[in-house]
């Protein structure tokens, strides 16, 4: 399975998603917030079923303002 989305971040930078199943098993993530050259990626050793948006965007929920919610003081 592969999917890839976009949503604006609680700062309204607009950030693109990807998950992509491996055929290791695993699971390929990333996020890019537009117009920026860097992509964090995330590889899971046990792809996620079933696959959520919400369950990849947790994973960068906390970085580099790559995430869609806002963190808890």
């Amino acid at each position: 399975m592969q999917d890839e989305w976009t949503k604006l971040s609680p700062s309204d930078k607009l950030v693109k998603f990807t998950y992509s199943d491996l055929q290791s098993g695993e699971a390929f993530l990333t996020a890019q917030i537009a117009g920026q050259e860097v992509v964090c990626s995330v590889i899971l050793p046990q792809a996620q079923h079933p696959f959520s948006r919400e369950g990849v965007e947790s994973h960068f929920e906390h970085g580099s303002d790559f995430g869609l919610r806002l963190r808890a003081n």
